[in-house]
């Protein structure tokens, strides 16, 4: 198996990307290896491009990303305890491409993404962040899927019944 060196984690705070993130820190504490995590808040300069309102947009921009980083510090220190030195990356910009570059400056050798499983209407609609760092990646992408859900068996249903 390919060793990696440096591991970029990606996550947009739900607890789907979270998973992942717990899953590249195994990943990067097996194979000896960095891990940046990365989050791309979604910030209001890319709404009004060619508007400015009577708000100050770049302040307002300033405080989503001071409080995204101050809530993904107080994540990796509470969940990638054995982890030592995870570097912490909070960038503004369009996510796949903030990913790629970022993975392109630290010189990722892996990144680890995950996949909200979307389909229908709300992957027209949203898209797929993930498919678009797939196809601009400068290295490879892990997508890591969000845990199926628990099915109850018929046992069960009946014992959870009854109580």
């Amino acid at each position: 198996m390919k060793r990696f060196k440096h591991i970029l984690a990606t996550t947009d705070l739900s607890p789907e990307s979270f998973a992942a993130v717990q899953f590249a820190a195994h990943l990067a504490i097996g194979q000896g290896a960095r891990l940046t995590v990365l989050h791309v808040p979604q910030t209001t300069t890319l709404l009004f491009t060619d508007f400015s309102p009577p708000v100050d947009l770049l302040a307002l921009d300033r405080e989503i990303e001071t409080m995204a980083r101050e809530k993904l510090e107080g994540w990796v220190a509470r969940h990638i305890k054995k982890q030592p030195g995870v570097r912490i990356v909070v960038r503004s910009g369009v996510t796949h491409e903030v990913v790629s570059k970022v993975a392109a400056d630290l010189g990722a050798s892996l990144i680890v993404i995950a996949t909200h499983g979307r389909k229908g209407i709300g992957h027209a609609i949203l898209g797929s962040v993930t498919e678009r760092v797939l196809r601009e990646a400068p290295c490879p992408v892990l997508v890591v899927r969000p845990p199926a859900p628990v099915k109850k068996t018929k046992a069960k249903a009946k014992a959870t019944k009854a109580k």
